[in-house]
């Protein structure tokens, strides 16, 4: 069975199963519905998805939760580092999109703009999670899907250090920036 950090993580999985390719978008997951395709178990939910059951531990949601870690701690075993690049990068282009047609005061549209570069930064976060310390890119292994290895055939440099540092100071200092936009307007 699979296993995800977070339930959001689980929702990132399944999104990205339904991504045949890059250049088709992923389908939003199903909202989560306790009883219906979320079922509490002892020590765990279970996520009944298109892309099978996925376990979600509580204590590994707590945890996560408690540090702010909306994807999960440790290294992710179910999205592989070029999934993630990618992820941070959808985040960032709708973010992106959303803010450039943002007119209104703040509070409107946080979920469209702040909300996704906040993603964006956690995203590549979570790519960055496993790079070896000194390494230049992340190792094949740390690669295992066919839409990661797709990723990198048509941007090798996508999970690599710089790139991957690149994108965080990006993400991050655009999403400095959209803050202080709006303190200025309230």
């Amino acid at each position: 069975m699979l296993t995800a950090r977070t339930l959001v993580e689980a929702q990132i999985y399944v999104s990205l199963t339904t991504a045949a390719d890059l250049d088709v978008p992923a389908v939003e997951p199903a909202e989560l519905q306790p009883g219906v395709n979320l079922t509490e178990g002892e020590d765990a939910w279970t996520l009944a998805s298109t892309a099978g059951d996925i376990t979600i531990r509580y204590a590994s949601e707590q945890a996560a939760r408690t540090v702010g870690a909306r994807f999960g701690l440790g290294v992710s075993e179910l999205i592989d580092a070029a999934q993630w690049a990618m992820v941070a990068a959808s985040y960032g282009r709708r973010a992106l999109e959303a803010d450039l047609t943002f007119t209104g005061p703040r509070g409107e549209n946080r979920s469209t703009v702040e909300l996704n570069w906040e993603f964006a930064v956690e995203a590549v976060t979570e790519a960055i999670k496993f790079l070896p310390d000194g390494a230049a890119e992340v190792p094949a292994e740390a690669v295992w899907t066919a839409y990661g290895a797709q990723a990198i055939a048509r941007e090798p440099q996508l999970v690599t250090r710089a790139k991957l540092y690149d994108d965080l100071e990006y993400y991050r200092g655009t999403l400095a920036d959209y803050r202080k936009r709006l303190d200025r307007r309230s």
